[in-house]
């Protein structure tokens, strides 16, 4: 395989099934996320030949792996990438800020772990991924609750929780897995600051996001805005912000503010 020759595609792009195989066929590689039919896809492409990573298997076995955890008390995830000659990296472990039962925010490292359950946490995300014969980035949840760490849910795929490597670690979890994808050496996933925080935005009072914008990026420069879509449903999701730095106090204060402003929540 040559990944100068390797092709990334949007199936979603094309009009017909037989511009989507025609396609496919050029490809060293397909990748695809794991979503309700992507067995189904994934079996169909290596049926013909093509290499899927992850593999029909990895994505099988991964949904066996779940853990009740109705009494977890902190819940984390760690993201790790996996290449098919069996490297391996982890990034620090995020802590998911959960409020009315939707995901609101992520802080990274997560908040009241000792150091032996951080090591824990990421031993246990690599042993997984290993076990699975992951290739590509996976993102392994887990509870804390007494003092024990357990997993509950796996994807296998970039995921929301590792948003935060875009602004907030050498190597973001989409490059990585590209070079896990292609077996290319891994890059460095270290954090490039101390804390990272990012938070959930939803469309609000404030649909046209212009003027929010521009309020917020004068007070809070370093602030980092990831608009998806716009939109006018209350409620929908339309993006991310995130905040890196070492005063971990000041950077969720100033996420609470951000969201609370880009929602219409406040004004000022």
């Amino acid at each position: 395989m040559s990944p100068a020759n390797s092709l990334g595609v949007d199936l979603l792009c094309f009009d017909s099934q037989d511009q989507i195989d025609s396609t496919i066929q050029k490809c060293d590689v397909v990748t695809i996320a794991d979503q309700p039919n992507s067995l189904l896809i994934a079996k169909k492409l290596e049926a013909d030949g093509v290499t899927v990573r992850p593999s029909f298997s990895a994505i099988s076995a991964a949904r066996d792996k779940f853990i009740s955890a109705a009494d977890q008390t902190v819940h984390i995830c760690v993201m790790v990438a996996r290449s098919p000659h069996g490297q391996a990296t982890s990034w620090a472990p995020t802590e998911i800020v959960m409020t009315n039962n939707s995901w609101r925010m992520s802080i990274t490292p997560a908040r009241h772990l000792s150091a032996e359950q951080q090591e824990k946490a990421q031993q246990l995300a690599l042993d997984l991924s290993a076990q699975l014969g992951a290739v590509g980035v996976v993102a392994v949840e887990m509870s804390v609750a007494n003092g024990d760490v357990l997993i509950v849910n796996v994807e296998m795929h970039p995921h929301f929780s590792g948003n935060w490597t875009v602004d907030g670690s050498v190597t973001t979890q989409y490059e990585q897995h590209l070079r896990a994808i292609l077996d290319l050496p891994l890059g460095d996933p270290s954090m490039s600051a101390q804390f990272v925080v990012t938070g959930n935005f939803h469309c609000g009072d404030k649909p046209n996001m212009y003027r929010p914008y521009l309020h917020l990026m004068a007070r809070t420069p370093a602030l980092k805005f990831h608009q998806y879509k716009n939109s006018g449903v209350p409620g929908e999701l339309m993006g991310h912000i995130t905040l890196a730095g070492d005063e971990l106090p000041k950077i969720i204060e100033e996420i609470e503010h951000a969201l609370e402003y880009l929602q219409g929540e406040i004004d000022e």
